[in-house]
């Protein structure tokens, strides 16, 4: 036996040695550090039924896990006695959804679990497996994005993950302000996220970025865009982008879509 085929017997062997200590994925979500815990948000109950089937969606596909809708009123109440230091300022955020970007950041470093937004669809279940974070790419240069940037209408994590920690911790020292709505990205949104993950990656274990294909494909706008998704074999859910935090007909709403269609 010549040397390339001892290679190739050893990475054989351990291969299956790996492959018999892991279990076979049966479809049903039961991480080994993230907690079964759905988190959704919404600013009153009920929620939009616009989007009970996106919803259904996410505990179809993780029918084991517990559940909790949060309200903007539970956000405060939550955030002041969990967070006292980070409650002042997160109280005088002068928009609703800079609330609703922390509070998600909070829960997952307090109680771990999964996060997705209401217009978030999973079309299939997804092996979290071993991790202690799960995120992905809602922008990806090898999709010829302008920008790498992590997206903050799904992750995934256990407790107490120094990414949250992180983030939380340069709230505190330097609360967001906003002038418009597109300033919410980099305030407190996925702009955010992403900086403070990608100047800290290098201290986090156990993680997870899953390329765009996974989380965050192109947006869905017919039967047929659909059908490539579910036979990929890779997409685990649609965002439907509805972005009801946009401050539609003002100037600076109009002013954005029209850059976008002179781009």
């Amino acid at each position: 036996m010549n040397d390339t085929a001892v290679c190739l017997q050893i990475v054989r062997e351990g291969d299956e040695a790996a492959a018999t200590q892991r279990p076979r994925f049966d479809g049903r979500p039961q991480p080994a550090h993230i907690p079964m815990r759905i988190h959704q948000g919404w600013n009153t109950l009920p929620p939009p039924r616009r989007w009970a089937k996106t919803m259904a969606s996410v505990r179809r596909w993780h029918p084991d896990w517990d559940y909790r809708l949060w309200t903007s009123a539970d956000a405060l109440s939550y955030i002041r006695e969990r967070h006292p230091d980070l409650y002042p300022s997160f109280a005088d955020y002068n928009r609703e959804i800079m609330r609703c970007d922390v509070l998600r950041y909070a829960l997952m470093y307090d109680q771990g679990g999964m996060y997705c937004d209401l217009d978030y669809e999973f079309i299939r279940p997804y092996d979290y497996g071993d991790a202690q974070l799960v995120l992905g790419y809602e922008m990806d240069l090898a999709w010829g994005d302008p920008l790498e940037q992590i997206a903050s209408y799904f992750f995934a994590s256990a407790p107490g993950h120094p990414l949250w920690r992180d983030m939380l911790d340069e709230l505190i020292a330097n609360p967001p302000h906003t002038d418009t709505y597109r300033d919410v990205v980099n305030a407190t949104g996925p702009g955010f996220l992403t900086r403070v993950f990608m100047a800290n990656r290098h201290r986090y274990e156990g993680v997870i970025v899953e390329p765009r294909l996974v989380f965050s494909p192109y947006r869905v706008r017919g039967k047929h865009e659909r059908a490539v998704l579910l036979n990929n074999g890779q997409t685990v859910g649609i965002h439907h982008a509805s972005g009801s935090w946009k401050e539609r007909w003002t100037p600076t709403y109009f002013k954005a879509k029209l850059a976008k269609r002179r781009a």
